[in-house]
């Protein structure tokens, strides 16, 4: 078995957030010597952003709740915060 299939044997046998963490590691490597890093699929290259977030951005779409112009202001009368734990001082 060659290098290559060693390291893809021992990556597939760990949990999803360790493979990340190899991800991770082997970007920095990349790095420290002067290799480009690959974009990862699906982001763009300038940004980083997903593709699909740059189209909404294109498009000037910037967010999708429904409330009055004055909702920054307003906020505290509209939101319930029956539900939040705690006391106040």
């Amino acid at each position: 078995m060659n290098t290559l299939n060693s390291i893809e044997s021992e990556i597939a046998a760990l949990p999803p957030n360790l493979r990340a963490e190899v991800l991770d590691f082997v970007q920095f490597v990349k790095q420290r010597h002067g290799i480009p890093v690959a974009q990862p699929v699906g982001k763009a290259a300038e940004t980083g952003d997903p593709t699909f977030f740059q189209a909404l951005e294109k498009t000037g779409f910037i967010g999708c709740i429904e409330t009055d112009e004055q909702f920054s202001t307003t906020y505290k009368n509209k939101l319930d915060f029956s539900a939040k734990g705690g006391t106040l001082p």
